[in-house]
């Protein structure tokens, strides 16, 4: 029996909303926007799972984040000097997910999480 902790569960989901697209011919810019997007609507459904009588159901396209957010900026410099496009889906979310989780405490909330 496998065992999935929270954090494998938010890498695969965010892996599962970039999967249908051509993640790998994107900006780093807009990678960085699609996997915030897909963080935060991956976050925001385990919130609302947990209230009872809701019902979530089926996701749409995935939105993503604002241009200006300020966790966007955070994994671009992150992207920029890597060569994340060599890597495969599931080691780029959890990378990028661990970076985002490790800037969060430096810089507080973020203008969209407040």
């Amino acid at each position: 029996m496998a065992f999935w902790s929270a954090a494998d569960a938010r890498v695969a989901a965010v892996a599962a909303a970039l999967a249908p697209y051509p993640w790998r011919g994107f900006t780093d810019r807009m990678l960085a926007r699609r996997v915030v997007g897909a963080a935060v609507r991956h976050d925001l459904s385990v919130f609302l799972t947990g209230l009872p009588g809701t019902d979530v159901g089926e996701h749409g396209p995935l939105e993503p984040a604002d241009r200006g957010d300020e966790r966007v900026e955070a994994l671009v410099r992150v992207l920029g000097p890597s060569s994340w496009r060599g890597h495969s889906l599931d080691r780029l979310s959890r990378d990028l997910l661990t970076a985002l989780d490790r800037w969060r405490p430096e810089h507080g909330r973020s203008r969209a999480d407040r």
